[in-house]
């Protein structure tokens, strides 16, 4: 697992967590963020993401790859929402790579963006997901 929480002159606790199974571009999935006003975690492991945006509660985005070796996002995304405790409401983002990809009926209203993602409509996206968690 990989997951950064803490970044130099971060004062807030993140509101969104990053889950994408290639390390290296997480980071820059970050900056990215971060110069857009967001505070975020990443995690490299699809398998622990859930567990870490339990232990987060100020996570309110979770947004994912589809495609990941151990745990697809699809799956990730139903694992955490049966974990979620009564009451928290986290929202999906899927960011993947794979135009081909096809979710099924259960989690087909979750915003996809293709890699490399329109910047002002995830944005847009980003913060109107953060608004409903609210």
């Amino acid at each position: 697992m990989k997951i950064v929480t803490e970044r130099a002159g971060q004062h807030e606790a993140p509101q969104i967590l990053l889950v994408d199974d290639e390390e290296d571009i997480l980071p820059e999935y970050q900056d990215f963020l971060e110069l857009e006003g967001f505070e975020s975690a990443m995690c490299s492991n699809p398998e622990e993401a859930a567990q870490i945006a339990l232990d987060h509660p100020s996570i309110g985005l979770v947004i994912t790859d589809l495609r990941m070796g151990k745990l697809d996002g699809a799956s990730l995304i139903r694992r955490l929402r049966a974990m979620l405790p009564r009451g928290r409401h986290v929202e999906f983002i899927i960011l993947t790579g794979d135009a081909t990809s096809h979710v099924n009926d259960d989690i087909a209203h979750i915003p996809v963006f293709i890699k490399p993602a329109d910047t002002d409509a995830l944005v847009a996206e980003i913060r109107s997901a953060l608004a409903r968690t609210q």
